[in-house]
């Protein structure tokens, strides 16, 4: 586990040598993210928690920088061990699409191998440990609503006008897709 700063505050991350397993988007001090960090992750053994913090890997740090600037970034390595094969299967489906560009509940349910499972792949979106590597800010509700965002529609909507995403914003204060 580690922590590295951006522009936009901290950010906490913890990997595995197969990629990795859990991130955290800017938060305003070090022990905030650390302690997100921590909700993101299967309960760890004192021995883990106990041990200093590591550098985070320069490759994802560049490329965290980059999403939160709103450039296009490569995909890292990930490691969710730990979550179900569904959980999985709904955080690839996810990473298919494109910088720029959005896909709905649905669409990833269906590429997750569940056709009616949309609302089973919010839940697992709203689940995941990485939600800006994993593009989790790229999926929307049908009617082309945005839906939901771990609990922050800031920063979906930050992330996807930084992707050039073009957003309407509604009589109600909400906010859609607006090429609809």
């Amino acid at each position: 586990m580690g922590l590295f700063r951006t522009t936009q505050g901290w950010c906490a991350a913890a990997w595995s040598p197969q990629g990795l397993c859990a991130l955290v988007i800017p938060e305003k001090n070090a022990q905030t993210a650390l302690r997100q960090l921590n909700k993101k992750l299967p309960p760890l053994p004192p021995s883990v928690l106990d041990q200093p913090l590591l550098t985070v890997p320069a490759s994802i740090q560049k490329e965290v920088q980059k999403a939160l600037r709103g450039q296009k970034y490569h995909s890292v390595a990930i490691d969710l061990w730990f979550l179900t094969l569904f959980q999985q299967k709904v955080l690839k489906a996810t990473c298919q699409i494109p910088w720029g560009e959005v896909r709905t509940y649905g669409w990833v349910a269906q590429k997750a191998g569940s056709p009616e499972g949309g609302r089973a792949a919010g839940q697992a979106l709203n689940k995941s440990p990485i939600s800006l590597l994993v593009p989790c800010h790229r999926v929307i509700a049908s009617g082309h609503h945005l839906g939901g965002y771990g609990g922050d529609l800031t920063w979906k909507i930050s992330l996807l006008k930084a992707e050039k995403v073009q957003l309407l914003r509604l009589s109600d204060g909400s906010y859609k897709v607006g090429w609809v």
